[in-house]
């Protein structure tokens, strides 16, 4: 027996990869606004200015489609922190040098506050959420590791491993208390501060 169920279909054509890209946009506004669980289909269909039918072509409910806006922040400028990292030069400052890699992971976090904050509660309350959190961070946890390696020579560390474990939990707390506290101090601030701390942690000489 044939299910009448189509399943969500990956657009190839452009007007295909606009609907989509309207969805994603929407359902972050309308996400960021209410939440995700006092969220439905249908407010992202109109958000989108779609039919609700329109929308299942896409997304088979609302939580994919949560998961397709947090699985864009792997492919964000987070995903070249180990080129940006290694490619800084020999001429800066322990500072400077990271610095350099602070920024791409502020620069990273492009999705907004509120959304931020969903992504947070979900990772403690579903699954998959946590799921995707987990691959992220491994996929970054590896890029600053291969970015310190290109740096062994001038390290006061000698686990970078667990280096690299340190900065990305300094950095995503940094991140995400900032978004969460009314502190009134903007995020060039806050990234000199957390430099001048880890560079003293990382490099010989700080």
């Amino acid at each position: 027996m044939t299910s009448d169920i189509q399943k969500p279909r990956t657009p190839t054509q452009k007007r295909g990869i606009k609907t989509k890209k309207k969805i994603v946009d929407a359902a972050m506004r309308v996400f960021s606004e209410k939440g995700f669980h006092t969220t439905n289909t249908k407010e992202i269909a109109k958000e989108a200015g779609i039919s609700i039918g329109s929308f299942y072509a896409y997304f088979k409910d609302k939580k994919s489609v949560f998961l397709e806006i947090y699985k864009g922040f792997s492919h964000s400028p987070l995903s070249d922190i180990g080129k940006i990292a290694a490619d800084s030069g020999g001429e800066q400052t322990a500072a400077e040098k990271v610095t350099t890699l602070l920024r791409a992971l502020f620069d990273g976090h492009g999705l907004s506050p509120d959304f931020q904050r969903e992504v947070s509660y979900m990772r403690y309350s579903d699954s998959d959420v946590q799921a995707l959190h987990n691959t992220i961070h491994k996929n970054l946890h590896r890029q600053v590791v291969e970015a310190l390696e290109a740096q062994k020579e001038s390290l006061r560390i000698t686990d970078i491993e667990a280096a690299a474990f340190v900065i990305l939990c300094a950095c995503e707390e940094v991140i995400h208390n900032s978004n969460i506290t009314d502190h009134g101090m903007d995020s060039d601030r806050l990234l000199a501060g957390l430099a001048d701390m880890l560079a003293r942690f990382l490099y010989k000489n700080s």
